[in-house]
């Protein structure tokens, strides 16, 4: 996707620019939908699991973006670019992990874990980026 996007970037400056406009609103989106499947699959069990799991995936997503802020800053990089780091790791996707636990396990309730990071990944990176959205670089 970095790639394809730079490309379109480099040829159509134009087009990505109306595009950008709405793209944000499609991500959210997307999300939504990724997060409803997942989640409406394993609704049951996501309940039954109670607080702890909930906390380790804020602990994952939070610690994963502390990492990434700390490493780009401790390589002198600008602001800007540390940011966009911790957004990242905080969003390492467990889309893949769900996606994998519900291809190649017969466990039903392997996923329970991919899907409720799934809803804290989201809702963390979110909040970083309107976090920093209003705080200057």
């Amino acid at each position: 996707p970095v790639f394809l996007g730079v490309l379109l970037n480099r040829m159509a400056p134009r087009q990505c620019k109306v595009a950008g406009t709405f793209s944000p609103v499609l991500g959210v989106i997307a999300g939504l939908l990724n997060i409803g499947a997942s989640v409406t699959t394993c609704a049951g069990p996501i309940r039954a699991s109670g607080f702890s799991l909930q906390f380790a995936c804020i602990v994952l997503h939070t610690i994963g973006g502390i990492i990434g802020y700390q490493a780009a800053k401790a390589m002198k990089y600008e602001e800007r670019l540390c940011r966009t780091l911790a957004i990242e790791t905080a969003m390492k996707s467990s889309a893949f992990g769900y996606l994998v636990t519900s291809l190649h396990f017969g466990a039903f309730d392997a996923r329970v874990p991919s899907a409720v990071s799934l809803i804290w990944m989201n809702i963390l990176g979110a909040a970083l980026s309107v976090y920093w959205k209003g705080r200057p670089a």
